[in-house]
Parts: C-alpha cells; sequence; structure tokens
C-alpha cells in the first residue's frame, strides 16, 4: 500500500445488517467536497450482504476505506464499534455516520472549516434532519423535524453560530433529550481523554453518554446548518428499540453515568445538580414509579441537605447497592 499523509478526517461508518443503505453511506462520505478524509466500515456481527457490501468499497479503494469487525464477527453494539473505529484512526477529527444514514456533500469541508476557526472547540455540533422523505410516502416531508435543537420542529439552537464554554451545552442536553447532539466533527485527543464510549450502552443513548462527557469539560462549537440525515424507517434500531419502558430504563442509566462521571472530575456543580434532578423527574414510565419516588427524593435532598452529608449518602448508597469498580466513563 502506497503511504499517504494521515487524513484530516476519519469518518466511521458503523452497520448492522443495513445491505438496503450501507452503500448510500459510503457514497454519502465519497461525495464529499473535503477530500481529506479516510473511511472506517466497523461491521457490528452482520448476517446480511452489507458485509460484502463494504468489503468491496474497501477492496475498491484500499488506500482510503478499510473494513473492520469484532474479534470473531461478534455482536458487540453500537458503542463497542465506534470504539474499534476510534482505535483504528488516524484522523485529526473523528466523525460518524450510522449505516442507515447520509451525509450531504459539504459537511466536512463546513465542518472542519469552522473547527479551524474555532480551534479551542473540542467538537462542532449541528442539527440532525430526522429524514423521512427518502421514502417517498404521501406526507413524509411534512413528518419530518430537527434533532439538537430542543422541542421545536424546525428550531434554531439557542447558542447557535457560537462557541459555547462548558458546561452549558450539558446543561441544556439534561433539560431536553432533544438538545443531545450528533452529527458532530469531534477532536480524536478528546475522545481519547474522555475514555471513548462506553461499551454497556448497546444502541439508545450511546451517543449521548459521550457528548455529556466532552460538553461539561470543554467549549463547543454549535452550528446552525443540517448535514446529517437521519434516516427514519421501521427497521432502525430507534424503531426497534424504543418501547417506553426500555427509553426508560436506559435513559436512567444514562444519566446515573453521567452523575458518576461528573463527579469523579469535579464537574458536577450545582448547576448540573439542579439539571440532573429535574432530568430524572421525566421518567414516564408507570412501571417506574419507585424510580420516579426515589428520584424524587434525591431532588428534595439537594435542595435541603449540605453537600457533604449528601456526598456521604451517596457514597453509602453506591456501597450498598453495587461493587466498587474502576470507573471507566
Amino acid at each position: 500500500m502506497t503511504e499517504h499523509p494521515a487524513p484530516l478526517v476519519s469518518a466511521i461508518i458503523i452497520f448492522l445488517n443495513e445491505e438496503r443503505f450501507l452503500g448510500e453511506a459510503i457514497a454519502g462520505v465519497q461525495g464529499q467536497t473535503n477530500e481529506s478524509w479516510e473511511l472506517l466500515l466497523v461491521d457490528d456481527g452482520s448476517t446480511d450482504s452489507s458485509s460484502e457490501i463494504a468489503k468491496a468499497a474497501a477492496a475498491a479503494d484500499p488506500d482510503r476505506i478499510r473494513y473492520l469487525t469484532h474479534p470473531d464477527g461478534a455482536n458487540r453494539g453500537m458503542s463497542a464499534s465506534r470504539n474499534l473505529g476510534i482505535a483504528h484512526a488516524y484522523g485529526w477529527y473523528i466523525a460518524f455516520c450510522d449505516g442507515d444514514d447520509f451525509w450531504l456533500p459539504g459537511k466536512l469541508e463546513r465542518q472542519t472549516d469552522l473547527a479551524g476557526r474555532h480551534p479551542k472547540a473540542a467538537m462542532v455540533i449541528a442539527p440532525l434532519l430526522r429524514w423521512r422523505r427518502w421514502s417517498e410516502s404521501p406526507g413524509a416531508v411534512e413528518l419530518e423535524d430537527v434533532l439538537g435543537v430542543g422541542r421545536r420542529k424546525f428550531g434554531r439552537h439557542p447558542y447557535a453560530g457560537r462557541l459555547v464554554d462548558p458546561p452549558a451545552i450539558a446543561r441544556l442536553m439534561l433539560e431536553d433529550d432533544y438538545f443531545i447532539p450528533g452529527g458532530a466533527l469531534i477532536q480524536r485527543r478528546i475522545l481519547d481523554e474522555v475514555g471513548g464510549y462506553h461499551n454497556e450502552f448497546r444502541s439508545m443513548y450511546e451517543d449521548a453518554v459521550v457528548m455529556m462527557k466532552i460538553a461539561s469539560r470543554y467549549p463547543v462549537y454549535v452550528d446552525d446548518k443540517i448535514s446529517y440525515l437521519y434516516r427514519m424507517h421501521p427497521d432502525s434500531c430507534t424503531s426497534t428499540e424504543s418501547t417506553s419502558s426500555t427509553v426508560d430504563s436506559t435513559r436512567s442509566r444514562y444519566l446515573e453515568v453521567s452523575e458518576q462521571y461528573l463527579a469523579a472530575n469535579g464537574l458536577l456543580t450545582p448547576w448540573l445538580e439542579e439539571a440532573l434532578s429535574r432530568s430524572r423527574l421525566s421518567t414516564y414510565d408507570r412501571r417506574h414509579r419507585p424510580i420516579r419516588l426515589l428520584n424524587l427524593g434525591r431532588a428534595i435532598g439537594r435542595t435541603i441537605l449540605p453537600r457533604s452529608v449528601r456526598d456521604l449518602l451517596r457514597k453509602s448508597w453506591r456501597s450498598l447497592t453495587r461493587p466498587e469498580v474502576p470507573c471507566d466513563v
């Protein structure tokens, strides 16, 4: 293989049984106007023809595209697949695309330009279009909206066009899941510094955990241009796993892991504690009423108890409910 300079961006496409859409996702990277990229295709144990599609793409352009898989072709989940891609990436920046999604042609050019003009930014974030018109179904366009800007169909992020110091974006994420960023361009060194993705999260909220770790520690630049198309279809992870009980339990764990990370790194300010308390109260599944009551008690405790007492109670509760393990978040 001919030696080439390290690319500016490592694009990572993770996929599991995406034979319908993977070719289009690959084409979205190949069509970028900024051509300083490499593409890592991470197979999470596919059993359909998507593995062959990825291998063929890598064989056709071996200097720029590589095919990766877990040992024995195992299915390890989205977080582990993202971490596998990161471990093999050479780029200064990392940008992810799922195997059923699509990048618009100017994504990398625009985001690398913004990152270059704002070198303090750990990442550039932007809205995602929940893309339905691809299906050509009647009324699909009218059902589209954007993620990452709050609960407004086509709203504008309150910090759009700004470099935002921590933990402002982290607090927005806690106050409203619709502020969880996506379509980001992230400095590789930052992902290394925060420990990458949390392998426990196999699907839902896997992005939220790493975004919380970054946004709570580093400045973030907020772009307002959509360049990532988040394809909505019946077989997507979001569609197949989003029962109310699963969402609630995974979301509760995301908040717990976020609190652990913030506390372990001295980032759990009263500002974020308040946001965490309010976020926990939004758990809505009736089967989780005991959790909601516990969270209500925790919220009240945060309001009336001194920090020293709260820290003592938190340590006592953790020692009773789970063994002490190294924090990998």
